[in-house]
């Protein structure tokens, strides 16, 4: 699958793009806030956009409206420190796949992986 990762911290996007790429996805575009990843998501047409919530320019929970609007199959994963008590139902509201708290661990990208996957064969009628 194709993969965009936003978050301010460089080091995070570093973390991500190994996790996407040891699991055999292609990180397609990095970016450190949300703006340029919305001015380019028609073009680059991702599978999955992962997103903090708290970015210098356009909130996570914005971004997942604008993204789910422009694309609405692709699939967001909100990844933040961000820890109020109705976030994840807020994160749902906005449209996004998942939410996951960091720190987080290569097995917590992989479960929410596997859900993508098994979603989208479902969708497609194939059966395992």
């Amino acid at each position: 699958m194709k993969v965009c990762i936003v978050d301010d911290a460089q080091f995070i996007r570093i973390m991500l793009k190994d996790i996407f790429t040891s699991l055999g996805h292609q990180v397609v575009a990095e970016f450190s806030s949300a703006s340029p990843l919305i001015e380019e998501i028609e073009d680059l047409k991702p599978d999955i956009v992962t997103l903090d919530i708290t970015m210098p320019d356009i909130d996570g929970l914005t971004a997942t409206r604008i993204i789910k609007n422009i694309l609405p199959e692709t699939h967001v994963i909100i990844i933040s420190a961000v820890s109020q008590p109705d976030i994840e139902k807020e994160v749902k509201k906005c449209g996004a796949f998942e939410f996951i708290k960091k720190p987080f661990s290569k097995l917590a990208i992989e479960h929410v992986l596997k859900q993508i996957e098994e979603k989208q064969n479902s969708k497609n009628g194939a059966v395992r």
